[in-house]
């Protein structure tokens, strides 16, 4: 992996595989670090120090195919689709210590490798056959939504509709696909809606659809109350989730008490302190749920919807 500044010039270059074919991608990870896989081994990566932070992970036997970093594990879950259709999980955290344990594996739908993503919980594989395969032009091209939080929950002898969503674009085929947050009328974050670009083979251009996902009302309360604060609609909540909730705690404190040691020295009423105090409660509030809360688990339970809990509408 090389590293450049943004002046091009080469900061510095480090090997971080033996494995045929080198570095096969790159994913964006926690802060400044970044996850690079190979086809049999996966690490993190600093591009400040130039090198890699902890030893990498491996033991699997087919080659990955591509990479996707878990948010809700505060990146320290990957998941990997290998070249032979399976999808796997590794997290590697153990308490404060560094881990690489297989805690995920897929349901094994399809013997084609897949290209991943991950939105509001659910995992999408949109399958991709290998370049090599001779019939890779006549396999129809499916999608699959896997919910990441029944997934965590195990596996029992009932269904455990796992599988939220297949299906097709037939006869057309997708070749790539991008998953996006829609947005309201006032700039707030459209929770039960989302954007998906897909780009299909052999048309220009790039087809825009709505996603909608529809749960029960007693799963969406649970879902909200798993999200909240995860997606402020405000620029508040942007900011508090950008910048660190003690900082933020204490620009807003400094505030309230210039706002009135500027009253108490004569000055005019033309600020909003009522706009002060309101945020002084966010901060607090938000400060809160920062210290009580763990690294959360991603719950997203779509509930018994079964396949075709998300609709799609060009």
């Amino acid at each position: 992996i090389s590293v450049f500044m943004f002046n091009g010039t080469l900061k510095g270059r480090v090997k971080v595989t033996e494995d045929p074919g080198g570095v096969l991608g790159l994913v964006a990870g926690s802060g400044m670090m970044v996850v690079f896989y190979s086809a049999y081994t996966f690490g993190t990566f600093s591009p400040s120090q130039v090198d890699v932070q902890s030893a990498t992970c491996s033991g699997w036997n087919s080659p990955a195919y591509d990479a996707v970093v878990d948010p809700s594990y505060q990146n320290s879950r990957v998941i990997l689709s290998l070249e032979n259709g399976d999808i796997i999980g590794f997290t590697t955290t153990r308490g404060k210590n560094k881990a690489c344990d297989l805690t995920l594996k897929f349901p094994a739908l399809t013997s084609t490798p897949t290209k991943l993503q991950i939105f509001r919980g659910h995992v999408m594989a949109l399958t991709s056959p290998l370049e090599s395969d001779p019939h890779a032009h006549q396999r129809q091209r499916e999608i699959f939504f896997f919910n990441l939080a029944l997934m965590d929950a195990g596996y029992g002898p009932t269904d455990s509709n796992v599988v939220t969503l297949q299906a097709t674009f037939a006869p057309k085929q997708p070749v790539s696909i991008e998953l996006a947050a829609m947005f309201g009328p006032a700039g707030t974050i459209d929770r039960k809606k989302a954007l998906c670009g897909v780009r299909f083979q052999d048309e220009p251009g790039v087809s825009v659809f709505t996603m909608s996902l529809r749960l029960p009302a007693a799963v969406q309360a649970v879902v909200e109350a798993t999200y909240a604060g995860e997606e402020d609609d405000s620029w508040w909540g942007w900011l508090t989730g950008w910048f660190p909730k003690v900082g933020i705690f204490g620009l807003v404190l400094a505030g309230v008490v210039a706002w009135n040691m500027r009253k108490m020295m004569g000055g005019n009423d033309e600020f909003d302190e009522s706009f002060f105090r309101e945020q002084l409660k966010l901060a607090q509030a938000s400060q809160k749920r920062q210290g009580g809360g763990g690294a959360g688990t991603g719950k997203f339970n779509s509930g018994g919807g079964g396949l075709g809990g998300l609709d799609m509408d060009d």
